[in-house]
């Protein structure tokens, strides 16, 4: 298992994530085990921000959507406008 410390880590963010899909790397903070970072941990960060993303994105389409409702868009209207 490859170690780094936490200051290594932050220079090299994409290099030690990179590795820790090949193996676990152990991080250290004033020599001290902080985290050891795995691929499949890397993999549910990555699910967890796909979905808080995906979550996001559908809570901005409601507003979107409820803002021109309440302005008086009405979805009849739609073709009319994207034929300009």
């Amino acid at each position: 298992m490859r170690s780094v410390t936490i200051a290594e880590a932050e220079r090299n963010l994409a290099e030690v994530l990179e590795s820790a899909t090949r193996e676990p790397v152990r991080i250290l903070h004033q020599g001290h085990d902080l985290i050891v970072v795995s691929a499949m941990e890397f993999e549910e960060a990555q699910e967890h921000l796909h979905k808080l993303r995906v979550e996001t994105l559908l809570k901005a389409m409601e507003r979107c959507s409820q803002e021109a409702k309440d302005n008086g868009f009405a979805e009849d209207m739609l073709p009319g406008l994207l034929s300009r």
